[in-house]
């Protein structure tokens, strides 16, 4: 008999990792608005902050399906999942676009 339900720990452990993520994500943003005095709605808007604070709210979500009773409870926390996956991958897309434009103009 196990003391500890390890999948119960991994389940939540999953969440509270991705709200972390989102939390740092945003007290970065927060100082970067502060130094580089701008808006803090400026800069949320950069991608160096939606890469990582979708990255955790993906895992956020994806701990709470695991962790769900119900069957809608579950699709609708994958649902949000996949929404914020998708948002990751369009910043690190938009990343990478940017990274071979400026390679391109150096040569």
């Amino acid at each position: 008999m196990a003391l500890i339900d390890w999948t119960g720990v991994a389940r939540n452990a999953l969440w509270i990792l991705g709200l972390s993520i989102a939390l740092a994500a945003w007290s970065y943003a927060t100082w970067q608005a502060h130094v580089l005095r701008c808006g803090l709605r400026r800069a949320l808007a950069r991608r160096a902050f939606q890469a990582p604070f979708n990255l955790g709210m993906f895992l956020f979500a994806v701990g709470l399906a695991w962790s769900a009773s119900r069957l809608w409870e579950r699709i609708a926390w994958l649902v949000l999942a996949v929404a914020f996956a998708w948002q990751v991958g369009v910043a690190l897309w938009h990343d990478r676009a940017d990274a071979d434009a400026s390679q391109g103009r150096d040569m």
